[in-house]
């Protein structure tokens, strides 16, 4: 019988050959399968920038904070589904940015956003953390409105 001449060792061995055979037949077998997919046709984020003089910010009507309108004209094609979003940025130093919602130096900033008549508009807001009477900033404040537009994954 063949089984007389073959040892535990050549067995193991060649055992041990076909596993490996078995491995890099199964690996290529996988990475034969991947595919590249180029996406084309993708709208680029959008960046806005403005300067916001503190002349500009006025109290609301209930009196509690104070707010600034920033019309960004031809952005409202961003806007077409949920999915796409949007970033703002303060800076009261030119080129160092933080996003809002923010509470800086006692006061919170925050925002929202709209489309009208083919126009976005960015409307900011800045309010006491502890309640009281809203204060203007005194100096510029530099905004900066970074708009994604994003794919809804249906």
């Amino acid at each position: 019988m063949f089984y007389k001449y073959l040892t535990c060792e050549k067995i193991l061995k060649t055992m041990k050959k076909l596993l490996s055979i078995a491995c890099v037949a199964l690996v290529v077998a996988a990475l034969a399968s991947c595919k590249k997919t180029y996406v084309t046709n993708v709208t680029p984020n959008q960046t806005f920038t403005s300067t916001i003089t503190p002349s500009q910010w006025m109290q609301t009507t209930d009196g509690k904070s104070d707010s600034v309108s920033i019309k960004l004209p031809n952005a409202s094609n961003f806007f077409l589904n949920d999915s796409d979003a949007t970033l703002v940025y303060f800076s009261y130093f030119q080129g160092v940015y933080e996003q809002i919602p923010e509470v800086y130096n006692g006061v919170s900033y925050s925002y929202f956003h709209y489309v009208s008549n083919g126009n976005l508009y960015l409307v900011l807001y800045a309010q006491p953390v502890n309640g009281g009477t809203p204060v203007k900033p005194t100096d510029n404040v530099f905004v900066k409105l970074v708009l994604i537009p994003s794919d809804a994954g249906n």
